[in-house]
């Protein structure tokens, strides 16, 4: 079986949960996840003192990646994905 049959079945699913035909839920998680993810705001996080936090950065630097990552999912289109199943690895 190719890489391509695991990649369209992912895409299938995340369109299932989030796509704009999803109704009214999905928009809801959608916005939800985007404040929580604080897209598009840069991922600096700061101390009380005003200090950079450089843990705490990261971990919204991870937030953004999982949002950004559902946004790919949902908006990808078979031939992008099709085009990427060189580049697939075990996950």
């Amino acid at each position: 079986m190719s890489p391509l049959h695991p990649l369209l079945r992912r895409k299938r699913a995340y369109q299932s949960l989030f796509a704009e035909t999803s109704g009214g839920e999905a928009r809801a998680v959608l916005a939800d996840l985007k404040r929580f993810c604080m897209v598009p705001e840069a991922p600096v996080a700061r101390s009380p003192d005003g200090a950079v936090d450089p843990l705490a950065s990261m971990r919204l630097i991870g937030r953004q990646e999982v949002f950004n990552r559902i946004r790919a999912m949902v908006a990808i289109d078979d031939r992008a994905l099709f085009n990427l199943k060189e580049e697939v690895v075990d996950e």
